[in-house]
């Protein structure tokens, strides 16, 4: 892995900044964007899923993008993007607007972001994809510790109007970290002429299996990283701090997330350790329906942040063996649309459960449904491999 150090790094950077600020950022400002713009739960969940939007409408560039442009000046160009139209969400005064630019972030972000999924599996041997991928997934980690202790800081300083300043940085950040990422991508940028379309591949019953994880994962994860910090609030009226440091404490134990499922997978695969992951998953969420006592949100973060990050590399991981490296490129796209989609109608759908209801038990209910489900079909997908 030494030779691959300086790359690595370029990669965590990539993904701190294209998810873990543009992406996972959102939820911890989002009580203050909501309360700002004084706009319901379901047009707050909408703001999150026009980002989903994009990022669906940007999973269909990748492919040819990614084969007719240099890795390192694609990504680069795409963070930059990003980073001014998240610019762009804190001059909208109108929850549509903010929405408009919101989506615009994220068709960049899924051009930054699965281009360095398939750089990763493309470049780095079989035998270390799967802690290679681990590794660079701490990026989403460190940025969510960041986020957790960044913004309930600039709330408690500047109160009404605050994610403004917050989310500025985040842009800020992002686009510094733009042109940082070039230097590192450059050294193993040899991509051309290694992508392939794969031909019949919907009629594979791999690439379901693979994608219907992938799908629970997009539904699921997207909910608890938009509405952690504003149930743990409304349910047990804490401040923005307290929140906040919940939601550092899940940054925190995702930092062993990738590395420890990626060296587990190496080891026993892929399938069979997502059965462990989406059970860990199931528990993080029902932790939220319960009448538990607030400290309880430490547990719930925790598993959510040990668990959850890993999924991603390990999609990618099992993606290029089952497919081959060649075709990685093709087939990850096809499979992140239909994870996309999924992403892309939860926040909004969850923001007008919660608006029916008036509280998130339900919507985590469905969550640990559908985390269940996850983990007895990924026992059933490990059975059919032996």
């Amino acid at each position: 892995m030494q030779s691959y150090r300086q790359v690595l790094i370029a990669a965590l950077l990539v993904l701190f900044a294209c998810l873990g600020l543009g992406r996972f950022g959102f939820g911890v400002v989002l009580p203050n964007l909501q309360e700002n713009l004084a706009i319901s739960t379901t047009q707050a969940g909408f703001i999150g899923t026009a980002n989903f939007i994009g990022y669906l409408v940007g999973i269909f560039f990748v492919t040819p993008a990614y084969k007719n442009i240099q890795t390192y000046k694609l990504i680069s160009m795409a963070l930059l993007l990003q980073g001014f139209s998240m610019l762009l969400m804190t001059l909208a005064s109108h929850y549509m607007l903010t929405s408009l630019a919101y989506s615009f972030s994220g068709f960049f972000a899924a051009i930054a972001n699965v281009s360095i999924m398939i750089y990763i599996a493309h470049i780095i041997p079989q035998h270390l994809r799967g802690k290679a991928l681990g590794i660079i997934i701490t990026g989403n980690g460190l940025a969510i510790i960041f986020s957790g202790f960044f913004v309930p800081f600039i709330e408690i300083n500047y109160t009404f109007g605050s994610w403004k300043i917050s989310w500025t940085v985040f842009a800020l950040l992002t686009i510094i970290i733009a042109f940082i990422v070039r230097k590192g991508l450059r050294q193993h940028d040899n991509n051309h002429g290694t992508t392939k379309r794969a031909k019949g591949v919907l009629k594979e019953q791999d690439f379901w299996k693979i994608s219907l994880l992938y799908l629970i994962f997009g539904i699921t994860y997207v909910v608890y990283i938009t509405f952690f910090v504003k149930a743990s609030m409304d349910k047990y009226n804490l401040s923005i701090e307290s929140s906040g440091f919940f939601w550092s404490i899940l940054g925190i134990t995702s930092l062993i997330s990738g590395p420890l499922f990626g060296n587990l997978a190496d080891k026993i695969g892929a399938y069979k350790t997502l059965i462990i992951i989406y059970f860990l998953l199931t528990i993080s969420n029902i932790l939220l329906v319960l009448d538990v006592p607030s400290f309880m949100l430490f547990a719930s973060a925790s598993l959510f942040g040990v668990a959850a990050w890993s999924i991603p590399s390990l999609i990618t991981l099992l993606t290029s063996i089952t497919f081959g490296k060649e075709k990685t490129a093709y087939v990850f796209s096809l499979i992140t649309i239909i994870f996309a989609l999924g992403q892309a109608i939860a926040p909004v759908g969850a923001g007008f459960i919660f608006d029916l209801t008036q509280n998130f038990n339900m919507v985590f209910l469905i969550c640990a449904a559908l985390t269940a489900f996850g983990m007895v079909n990924a026992f059933i997908f490990s059975r059919d491999k032996n």
